[in-house]
């Protein structure tokens, strides 16, 4: 696993397993016989969806490994496993372990959001049956908002957040709350996001690729979560506000297609990241970009 070059950071996709949710939930007004041709359903009207995460080194001395969202974990009873479609073959630790690293070599972790396929891998069941944080010498940044908001989540989007995930990072020390955009290292952006839920934060890193050429990559969140969801007008039934994030797409892939920018998906089954083109006014896939 090579990863991506960019700048001083070398990028790698990690796989923490799959899961599945209902196809129209994440779709929401887009009709079955359109989505389904990108992510076919399952007999339960379920699509298989990758829980990915990004790993971002930094190649300078005493430079910092940081992770990018942390997957689902394992603190999930059979019943919603099998709900969930949970499929994880040793985890994200296992994937890090596949390159030279574990728990304790992760210095931050950013979480783009505290819903439970996001959040869940912060904190695993130890032996001694407590829960404890997975990374414990890492930093987890979080937006004070979403940190609010999972507190008091409304009836609409409760079961999406669930405090046994991230419960152990109060009172850990390890907890920075962020306010707004931030540079958390020169060329590593965090970016509020508004639309899916509430203080959402993307992650955007830019450097230089091993042409020299100034390259931006995008960490999308669930903004976009899959490469189906570059149409501008697909989105989630789980999107608390579908106009403030349709106008959040629209300026993100501007850009991407301005600067020919990298897109991450965290939830695409097929593919990590991709650049997009213009066709007719809609961004589609233009070339896969392997990390």
């Amino acid at each position: 696993m090579l990863g991506l070059q960019l700048g001083h950071y070398t990028l790698h996709a990690i796989l923490d397993g799959t899961f599945a949710l209902d196809g129209g939930a994440m779709f929401g007004v887009v009709p079955k016989t359109l989505w389904q041709k990108a992510l076919p359903a399952d007999a339960e009207n379920r699509v298989s969806l990758a829980l990915r995460t990004l790993l971002i080194v930094d190649e300078r001395p005493g430079g910092r490994r940081i992770l990018v969202d942390v997957g689902i974990g394992d603190l999930w009873s059979e019943k919603n496993r099998v709900i969930y479609k949970i499929a994880r073959n040793g985890g994200l630790t296992a994937r890090l372990a596949e390159l030279g690293l574990c728990a304790n070599d992760i210095t931050d972790v950013v979480i783009t959001h505290l819903h439970f396929d996001h959040v869940g891998g912060a904190t695993a069941r130890a032996a001694d049956g407590n829960v404890r944080l997975t990374f414990p010498r890492a930093t987890h940044h979080v937006q004070r908002r979403n940190w609010s908001w999972a507190h008091h989540p409304s009836e609409r989007d409760c079961r999406s957040y669930l405090p046994e995930t991230f419960s152990a990072l109060e009172g850990s020390g390890k907890l920075h709350l962020v306010e707004g955009e931030t540079e958390l290292l020169p060329g590593v952006f965090l970016l509020p996001s508004e639309g899916h839920t509430v203080g959402a934060q993307l992650v955007r890193v830019v450097g230089s690729d091993a042409s020299g050429t100034q390259t931006a990559l995008v960490f999308c969140g669930d903004l976009i979560p899959t490469r189906a969801h570059l149409r501008a007008a697909w989105h989630m039934a789980y999107d608390l506000y579908p106009l403030t994030l349709l106008e959040e797409k629209r300026l993100l892939l501007a850009q991407a297609l301005e600067e020919r920018s990298i897109l991450f998906f965290p939830h695409d089954p097929n593919i990590a990241a991709c650049r997009a083109r213009d066709v007719q006014g809609e961004a589609v896939l233009d070339e896969v970009v392997a990390l």
